[in-house]
């Protein structure tokens, strides 16, 4: 049980169970990125880059915090929305909302992953204020107990 364990996990879950199901992005598919949006070298300007990977989240590992030897690590997940909305009236906020607010009901409704994972509370989200329309930029910032994995435990991914 690893920090990027459960960063693949949340992703999982978003991209494969909360969004399929919401006919608000069809034909374009939800993409589900660790980290960041991947580097894409074959493309020429950035707005082609973004266009072909939004809409999309990002689930995003930002911090860690051990409290003592034999205490849960407490890890600060970022998930970010990306969506593209090209409505006059400049609705895209409220699409996103649809998406911020699926995600948190998930989460808030289901304070564990797998047995592994245990959300703690807040839940804070947020839109970006300096979002460029047709992108719309939200994001969630959970923090989870995971248990440490033992030191000797680590050579296998070395």
């Amino acid at each position: 049980m690893t920090e990027v364990d459960l960063q693949k996990e949340i992703r999982k879950i978003i991209v494969q169970e909360l969004i399929p199901d919401m006919k608000i992005f069809e034909p374009n598919t939800f993409k589900g990125f660790l980290q960041d949006i991947p580097l894409d070298l074959g493309y020429g300007n950035e707005t082609e880059i973004v266009d072909k990977n939004v809409p999309c989240c990002i689930v995003k590992i930002n911090a860690g915090e051990i409290n003592g030897a034999s205490k849960p690590e407490t890890v600060t997940v970022e998930i970010i929305i990306v969506i593209k909305d090209e409505s006059e009236d400049m609705s895209g906020y409220q699409t996103l909302m649809v998406v911020i607010n699926r995600i948190r009901d998930y989460f808030t409704a289901n304070v564990g992953i797998q047995n592994k994972y245990r959300m703690k509370y807040p839940i804070k989200w947020g839109i970006n204020d300096n979002t460029i329309a047709p992108y719309f930029v939200g994001n969630l910032i959970t923090q989870w107990d995971i248990e440490r994995m033992p030191f000797h435990d680590i050579a296998r991914f070395l």
